[in-house]
């Protein structure tokens, strides 16, 4: 039997850490702003952000498919609502991983 393979839904996670001085609590306000914005974007499903020990913060987004989270990490570089979210990280930080999601309940 041929089966047609469907694209599986992906989580984006992003590890990365503040440039030296950047306040914490506007940079969450960065991020929040980020989030109708997101919500345009093709594939978008969830995102998550987090702070984990140490000053690593964990920005977790989850898209229809590979395809939409690449597309979306293109456009949101041209995207003057996220200049202040972005120049706020470290770019030499940035971890970008993608993952196919296997189970989610």
């Amino acid at each position: 039997m041929n089966q047609i393979s469907q694209p599986s839904p992906v989580l984006e996670i992003v590890r990365f850490r503040l440039r030296p001085g950047v306040d914490p609590q506007a940079f969450t306000a960065d991020a929040a702003r980020m989030d109708g914005w997101l919500a345009t974007r093709p594939g978008f499903v969830r995102r998550r952000l987090g702070l984990a020990d140490m000053g690593v913060w964990i920005d977790c987004i989850e898209w229809q498919d590979l395809a939409t989270a690449r597309a979306a990490a293109d456009a949101l570089m041209q995207e003057p609502t996220a200049r202040p979210f972005l120049t706020a990280i470290d770019g030499g930080s940035v971890v970008m991983t993608h993952l196919d999601i296997a189970h989610a309940s």
